[in-house]
């Protein structure tokens, strides 16, 4: 390939970098202005609702996540009156958690998480399909020296979503 090329095959890469970017923040943006929770939040109520009732391990295994980011999540949502905390029927020092009311009805209405369209899609393709678009993007992770950062199973847009989950 000319070297002409290559400045216009960077700028496109990049290009469809930031609009990545770009529609992961400006989903998160919306979930939290349609269901006043982040991504992680909502991730956390539904396996709660599918888990019923859910303790802080299960709930970690079921998301990727480490306890202490569940139990940090769980903490908020208690705060916000999502869920419920009781003793654990066998082991009194165990909490299990249920969805109240108003989090079945926002679970209920929330739009899916971006990570579940996303799969959807990505079902929608062949093998061979998905197998170059992993490679392509270990490929780019690996540019950016990326592929050492934990990431989490939510597509959010960073700091700023999973920072506004640390608020309180």
């Amino acid at each position: 390939m000319p070297d002409a090329n290559l400045g216009g095959l960077e700028e496109e890469i990049l290009r469809s970098i930031r609009r990545i970017v770009r529609a992961i923040e400006m989903y998160s943006q919306c979930l939290v202005n349609q269901v006043g929770l982040t991504s992680p939040q909502l991730s956390v109520l539904k396996a709660v609702q599918r888990l019923d009732p859910a303790t802080p391990t299960t709930i970690a295994r079921e998301l990727s996540l480490s306890q202490p980011t569940v139990s940090g999540i769980l903490d908020r949502l208690h705060a916000k009156q999502l869920l419920q905390r009781d003793s654990h029927a066998e082991d009194r020092r165990m909490r299990t958690h249920r969805l109240t009311a108003e989090a079945a009805r926002l679970v209920q209405s929330a739009p899916p998480l971006l990570q579940e369209s996303f799969l959807r899609g990505l079902s929608d393709l062949q093998d061979w399909e998905r197998s170059m678009l992993l490679a392509s993007l270990q490929r780019v992770a690996g540019l950016m020296d990326a592929e050492s950062l934990e990431a989490h199973p939510f597509l959010t847009s960073g700091t700023a979503p999973l920072g506004a989950d640390l608020e309180k």
